[in-house]
């Protein structure tokens, strides 16, 4: 409760400091919170305007699943391939790392077209990386005693895996959802921009190039208000119930 009306004060201040400038300015080019909550209102009631929004979320879904599930196995196999982890270590991770998200999405628009591929794929080559080092660092971290006793017990090196290491691996695996999720709704945006026809990110463009100024604060609300609940509803109740009982007990406290 306590962290609840934490977050309602921060949002009143927010939104009192909004208005106060959005006053104070009296320009079309900041509009208060209420007019922003009604375009808001406006587009989503239009035909087709929530439709925007699930699309966007799907990619969002897809994209991270389809990182997390490239980052993981990625990551490790890096501890047990050698061969893995060189071109993990040289290759895949500093590409993935260094180049930025915009240009990868423009080579998808021109491969795959406007369509959902070019998002989706923007979205996984931008949030692959996480997965990647948050495994490797989950790996170095591994109970080996734990490990060698599996080991004692069964030869069978993916009943290992799936019983022992994945269960060890599920914070940092966390960590790295969390963080690709969010990263995620950033990397969105511009490729609905440049790379699709539907969308909240093709709705934001297509109100600033129209000149809906409510309408460009009405998206942008969207993704925040999408942002506040996976954030502090979705992942925060996956931690207390799931994730901490797999924590060291200091950990658990903190």
């Amino acid at each position: 409760m306590r962290k609840i009306l934490q977050t309602l004060i921060a949002l009143a201040v927010f939104v009192i400091l909004w208005w106060l400038l959005s006053a104070m300015a009296a320009s079309m080019f900041l509009p208060s919170p209420l007019q922003a909550v009604e375009a808001l209102f406006r587009r989503l009631s239009a035909p087709k305007g929530m439709s925007h929004v699930w699309i966007s979320i799907f990619r969002v879904f897809v994209g991270t699943l389809l990182g997390a599930l490239v980052g993981t196995v990625l990551g490790i196999a890096t501890r047990y391939i050698k061969v893995v982890e060189v071109v993990v270590r040289s290759v895949v991770f500093p590409s993935l790392q260094s180049v930025p998200t915009v240009c990868w999405a423009l080579m998808f628009i021109l491969w795959f077209g406007y369509d959902s591929v070019a998002p989706i794929l923007s979205i996984v080559v931008a949030v692959t990386p996480f997965f990647i080092i948050n495994t490797w660092e989950g790996m170095k971290e591994l109970d080996t005693n734990l490990v060698e006793m599996a080991y004692s017990c069964t030869r069978r090196p993916f009943k290992i895996l799936g019983k022992v290491v994945m269960p060890m691996l599920y914070p940092y695996i966390f960590a790295a959802s969390k963080s690709g999720f969010m990263i995620s709704w950033k990397i969105i945006i511009p490729a609905e921009i440049f790379g699709s026809t539907s969308g909240m990110g093709y709705m934001l463009h297509s109100a600033y190039k129209n000149f809906y100024i409510d309408d460009v604060f009405g998206w942008t609300l969207v993704f925040a208000t999408i942002l506040i609940f996976f954030d502090h509803g979705v992942f925060n109740f996956i931690d207390r119930k799931f994730v901490r009982k797999w924590k060291p007990r200091e950990l658990k406290r903190s």
